[in-house]
């Protein structure tokens, strides 16, 4: 996005937000922290966010905002543990699950695939597990966030593959 762009978007939001207060100062962090990305997909996120929040958002959640829409974004806890018990009613033990998202996959390798299968206490496994996928979702988004946001122009568009595929 180029200067003229970033302004635009500031523009559509502090029409939604006619109590924020833009500055030149905040204009230049913006342009700073979203000049990599297409302004259409900033946009978009822009208008998502007019959508589902109160306030303005910082430039940090149009990030996220635009990862979210990309894919790269780990799927909620819940998700995962449901793609865990899919996995373990089609294989069991009896080969390598395939995750429909490589945060999945790495929090089960970081579990166990056998422990796994062989718990006896589905509430502990399930209660273990999501909190493990909450931690580590984290550390995963920001740096899934931060490779693509410092490749080339626009590298969120080619990002998407990092987060689909499995581990074993």
């Amino acid at each position: 996005m180029n200067k003229h762009e970033t302004a635009e978007i500031l523009g559509y939001l502090s029409a939604a937000y006619p109590n924020a207060k833009v500055t030149k100062e905040t204009a230049i962090v913006f342009h700073d922290m979203l000049k990599e990305l297409a302004q259409d997909r900033v946009y978009e996120a822009a208008k998502e966010m007019v959508r589902e929040s109160e306030f303005f958002p910082s430039p940090a959640q149009l990030l996220k905002s635009v990862a979210r829409r990309q894919g790269l974004l780990s799927p909620s806890a819940t998700v995962a543990w449901q793609d865990v018990l899919r996995q373990v009613q089609i294989n069991g033990m009896r080969s390598i699950p395939e995750f429909a998202h490589g945060t999945t996959a790495q929090v089960v390798k970081a579990v166990g695939w056998r422990d796994i299968c062989m718990s006896e206490n589905v509430d502990v496994l399930r209660s273990n597990f999501l909190r493990m996928y909450k931690d580590m979702a984290v550390d995963i988004d920001r740096i899934r966030i931060a490779e693509a946001f410092v490749s080339a122009p626009n590298a969120l568009d080619g990002q998407k593959a990092l987060s689909e595929g499995s581990e074993g």
